[in-house]
C-alpha cells in the first residue's frame, strides 16, 4: 500500500472509478444483495475519512494503482514463463511463517453485522504497491486508518495480524465490512517471493477458516462462499470497484482458484492434525497404596492413555514388586487411572485395573483410645499414612516417649493393625498398634486444686522443683530446691500423687514449678485465719505502711499502702498471726482492702461525733468569710471533704435544709438557686429569717387589684426556689392569715382560702378591705 495517487491511468486489472459510496451502493443489483446486506448498510461499516469526505471507497490510500507503479512489473504474462506455483510449494516443502500479533490500539473496534467474534469468511487482497514492505505498509495504515485499516498483512516470511479477527475493519466496503475478515497480501520481486507469500498467505487464510468452524468455499465465481477476492466484492456485493487480487496473481502466471484450492489443502492439514483425545471427566487427589497385579499389556503414561499429552513412560512391569504410592485418581471414558510415585518420584499414569490397591483411605476407623510408646519401641517409626514406605516416614517415637497419645484412627493393612496418633497438642502420625501399649507409664494426680499459702525450703537435699508433680506426665526437672534457700515461696496448688503431696509454688511473682511438701515449712496457710468483728483506723504516722493480698509481706502480693484509707472508718472482718505478728484483713464499707500488720492501726477515731442531725428552715448569708470554709459533712466529721471557700457565697441568699451539732459548733447544710452546697459553721453566718420568727393570727385579707402579679412563696423570703406561684389565681377572693413575721423589716403574711393553703407573701400584696 502507498498514499493516494491520483493518477488519471487506471488499468483493468485494478479498476478505480471516482464514484460516491451512495453511488456504488445504488449499482448493487437488487439480485445481489440480499435483505440482510440492505438492511447493514450502516454508517459502523464506513470509514470514517469517506463518511467525513476527505476519502472514497476508491481513492482512500491503499490498493490505489498508477501507471508508474504497474510499469514497474508486467501484469499480462498471464500463464508463461513461471512454473506452476502450487507445485512449486509442494516441491520445495516450504515451511509457513509464525503468527505474529501487533495489534493496534487507536483502531476503532466494531462488530460484524452477526455480532462479535462471527465473521462469515475472509477477503483476499493485495497491495497493488510493488516498492513497499510489510512493515512500511503497516506503518502507514497505522496512521491513515480512517480511510481504511484490515486485519493482516503475509509476505514471503511474516504474516503479522494488527487488528482482532472478532472485529470487523474497513477494507472493502461496507458489505464486505459487515462480514468478512480482510488481509492483505504484499507484492514480491522474484516468483520464489511471491509463491513463499502465497504458501504463507494460504495457510493463514484456512488457519482463520478452521478458528470460526467456517469451511473453503470460493464465492470467487457465483458470489457465494467463504473466500472472497476483492474483486467478486465489487461483482457481488458492491460498495468497491477493487479487482484485486486478480491481476497480481495473473502477473505471476497464478489464478484464484488455484488459491482457493491451495487453501483447502492447508485447511485439510489443519483438519487432520487434529487428534481426538479422551475427556478427562475429573481429576482428584487421593491417598492409597498399590502393587502390581497384572504387567502384561498394561504401560505407565505421562498422563492417562489417549488424553490431550499423554506420552509413554515405560512398562509396568517395570514397577513389579514395588509399593506404588498413589497420589491421584482421574476418570476417562474407558477406565480409571492412578498417578503414582514410587521412592518419593513421581513416575506416572497407569490403569486402576491393573494394580492391587492393599491402602485406601476408606480403610480408616474412627477410635478414642489413649495409647503410650512401649518402652523398648522408641525407635520404630510412625509415618504420614499406615504403609512403611521411606517416602512417607516422618520420624521415630522416640520424641514421644513418657508421653499420654490419643488413638484417633485406625486401619488393618494386610494384617497389619495401625494406629493413628497425636499428643494433646500435636498431630503425629501413623504407626504399628504393636508399638504402644495401653498401660501409663506416669503415677496419677488423685486431687490438684488452688490454695493460699507461703512456705520456705526446709530440707534441700534429696529434692528438686518439676514442672509437674514428679513421675507424672509431662513432668520435667526445672531446678534443685536448694537454689530457693531462704526465699518466701508463695504456694499456689496443691496436688497429691501416690508417694506424696505436692505444691506449686512461685517467688516473686513467677511460677517457678512443684515440690514435695515434706521438704518445706509452711508458715503461713488459709486455716490460720480467724473470722472477727473490730472497727479500727489508720494510725497517722502509719500511712505509708502497706496492704497485701494474703498475711505475708511479699512484693508479688503487696497491693497497696494504707495513705488512701486515712481518716476513715475501716470494718477488721478477719486476724491471723503469721510467726508472731498479728494482722488484720479490712475493708471500708463499701470496698475490700486487703491484710495489714495489727500494729498499723488503731482503735481510737480520728473523727468528731455528730451530736444530732435535723431539718431546718431558715435563710442566712455570710457574715464572716474569712477562716471559714464550706464542707461536705460538719467538719471533723467522717467523710467530710472541702468543698469551698466560704467567700464563694458572700452575698447570696443561704436557703438553710439541715442543722447538725459536733464537739466544736453548731452547723448548717445550704442550698443557693435549689442545688446543695454543703455544711458550714453557723457562727460564720447572718440569720435573717427562722421559723421562729413566725407568729400565729387571725385576719382577713384580700389581693390589691395592682398587686396580683406579685408571688407567693414556701417561706418568708424572696427566692425562686421556694417560689410556688403568683396572686393571680386568688383575686377578689377572701383570705385568711393564719401567721405572720417580720424579715428584715418586710412584714409577711402567710394566708389560705377556706379550703386550700396558699403560702407567704408580703403583707403589702394584701388589704384588709375588698
Amino acid at each position: 500500500m502507498k498514499k493516494l495517487v491520483k493518477s488519471a491511468v487506471v488499468f483493468a486489472s485494478l479498476v478505480f472509478i471516482g464514484t460516491s459510496a451512495t453511488m456504488i451502493t445504488e449499482k448493487a443489483s437488487a439480485a445481489s444483495i440480499d435483505p440482510v446486506q440492505k438492511a447493514d448498510g450502516q454508517a459502523t461499516y464506513i470509514p470514517k475519512g469517506v463518511r467525513d469526505g476527505t476519502a472514497t471507497e476508491e481513492h482512500d490510500g491503499f490498493e490505489d494503482g498508477t501507471n508508474s507503479v504497474l510499469q514497474q512489473v508486467p501484469l499480462l504474462r498471464a500463464t508463461t514463463g513461471y512454473p506452476d506455483v502450487n507445485a512449486y510449494i509442494k516441491s520445495n516443502k516450504f515451511s509457513t511463517a509464525k503468527i505474529e500479533k501487533q495489534l493496534k490500539s487507536q483502531f476503532p473496534k466494531f462488530n460484524y453485522r452477526n455480532g462479535y467474534g462471527k465473521p462469515e469468511g475472509i477477503v483476499i487482497h493485495e497491495t497493488a504497491n510493488n516498492s513497499s514492505t510489510i512493515t512500511g505498509e503497516i506503518n502507514y495504515m497505522s496512521t491513515n486508518y480512517n480511510n481504511a485499516f484490515v486485519h493482516a498483512f503475509v509476505d514471503k516470511s511474516r504474516i503479522i495480524q494488527i487488528h482482532p479477527t472478532e472485529n470487523g475493519v474497513w477494507g472493502a466496503g461496507q458489505y464486505a465490512n459487515a462480514r468478512f475478515i480482510q488481509v492483505e497480501l504484499v507484492r514480491s520481486k522474484t516468483f520464489d517471493e511471491f509463491a513463499r507469500s502465497i504458501n504463507n498467505y494460504a495457510y493463514y487464510a484456512a488457519y482463520l477458516l478452521d478458528q470460526y468452524n467456517l469451511p473453503v468455499d470460493s464465492a470467487h465465481s457465483d458470489g457465494k462462499g467463504t473466500v472472497w477476492s476483492h474483486d467478486a466484492v465489487t461483482r457481488y456485493l458492491g460498495g468497491t470497484t477493487h479487482t484485486d487480487p486478480v491481476s497480481y496473481f495473473n502477473q505471476w502466471g497464478y489464478n484464484f482458484n488455484s488459491f482457493v484450492t491451495l487453501i483447502n489443502e492447508k485447511y485439510k492439514a489443519i483438519q487432520a492434525s487434529k487428534v481426538t483425545y479422551d475427556k478427562i471427566e475429573y481429576d482428584k487427589g487421593v491417598t492409597a497404596y498399590a502393587r502390581v497385579k497384572t504387567a502384561p499389556g498394561n504401560a505407565v503414561w505421562t498422563k492417562p492413555y489417549r488424553t490431550e499429552g499423554s506420552k509413554l513412560v515405560n512398562q509396568l512391569s517395570v514397577y513389579q514388586g514395588k509399593n506404588m504410592r498413589i497420589l491421584r485418581e482421574a476418570k476417562t471414558p474407558i477406565t480409571t487411572w492412578y498417578q503414582f510415585s514410587i521412592d518419593g518420584k513421581v513416575i506416572g499414569w497407569v490403569d486402576t485395573r491393573a494394580l492391587d490397591t492393599f491402602y485406601k483411605q476408606s480403610m480408616e476407623q474412627p477410635a478414642n483410645l489413649t495409647r503410650y510408646v512401649a518402652s523398648n519401641k522408641t525407635g520404630e517409626a510412625y509415618y504420614k499414612v499406615p504403609v512403611v514406605d521411606a517416602d512417607v516416614k516422618w520420624g521415630t517415637l522416640a520424641a514421644y516417649k513418657d508421653q499420654k497419645l490419643t488413638v484417633d484412627k485406625q486401619a488393618t493393612v494386610e494384617g497389619q493393625l495401625w494406629y493413628r496418633v497425636r499428643t494433646s497438642t500435636t498431630f503425629i502420625g501413623w504407626t504399628k498398634a504393636s508399638n504402644l501399649t495401653a498401660t501409663s507409664p506416669f503415677d496419677k494426680i488423685e486431687y490438684d486444686k488452688g490454695v493460699t499459702a507461703y512456705a520456705r525450703v526446709k530440707t534441700a537435699p534429696g529434692n528438686a522443683v518439676w514442672t509437674k508433680p514428679y513421675r507424672t506426665e509431662g513432668s520435667k526437672l526445672v531446678n534443685q530446691l536448694s537454689v530457693y534457700q531462704g526465699k518466701n515461696m508463695r504456694i499456689l496448688r496443691e496436688a497429691k500423687t501416690v508417694i506424696t503431696t505436692w505444691y506449686q509454688f512461685s517467688i516473686d511473682g513467677k511460677v517457678i514449678g512443684w515440690v514435695d511438701t515434706r521438704a518445706l515449712d509452711t508458715f503461713y496457710k488459709q486455716s490460720m485465719e480467724k473470722d472477727t468483728n473490730l472497727t479500727r483506723y489508720v494510725i497517722a504516722n502509719k500511712v505509708n505502711e502497706a496492704y497485701y493480698k494474703v498475711p505475708v509481706v511479699d512484693a508479688d502480693v503487696r497491693w497497696g499502702t494504707l495513705a488512701a484509707y486515712k481518716d476513715q472508718k475501716l470494718t477488721v472482718d478477719k486476724q491471723a498471726t503469721v510467726e508472731g505478728q498479728l494482722w488484720y484483713r479490712v475493708r471500708t464499707s463499701t470496698t475490700f482492702i486487703g491484710w495489714t500488720k495489727a500494729s498499723n492501726l488503731t482503735t481510737t477515731t480520728p473523727y468528731d461525733k455528730i451530736e444530732y442531725d435535723k431539718g431546718a428552715t431558715a435563710y442566712a448569708r455570710v457574715k464572716t468569710a474569712p477562716g471559714n470554709a464550706v464542707w461536705t459533712k460538719p467538719y471533723r466529721t467522717e467523710g467530710s471533704k472541702l468543698v469551698n471557700q466560704l467567700s464563694v457565697y458572700q452575698g447570696k441568699n443561704m436557703r438553710i435544709l439541715r442543722e447538725a451539732k459536733t464537739v466544736i459548733t453548731t452547723w448548717y447544710q445550704f442550698s443557693i438557686d435549689g442545688k446543695v452546697i454543703g455544711w458550714v459553721d453557723t457562727r460564720a453566718l447572718d440569720t435573717f429569717y427562722k421559723q421562729s420568727m413566725e407568729k400565729d393570727t387571725n385576719l382577713t385579707r384580700y389581693v390589691i387589684a395592682n398587686k396580683v402579679n406579685e408571688a407567693y412563696y414556701k417561706v418568708p423570703v424572696v427566692d425562686a426556689d421556694v417560689r410556688w406561684g403568683t396572686l393571680a389565681a386568688y383575686k377578689g377572693q377572701k383570705l385568711t392569715v393564719d401567721k405572720q413575721a417580720t424579715v428584715e423589716g418586710q412584714l409577711w403574711y402567710r394566708i389560705r382560702t377556706s379550703s386550700t393553703f396558699i403560702g407567704w407573701t408580703k403583707a403589702s400584696n394584701l388589704s384588709a378591705t375588698k
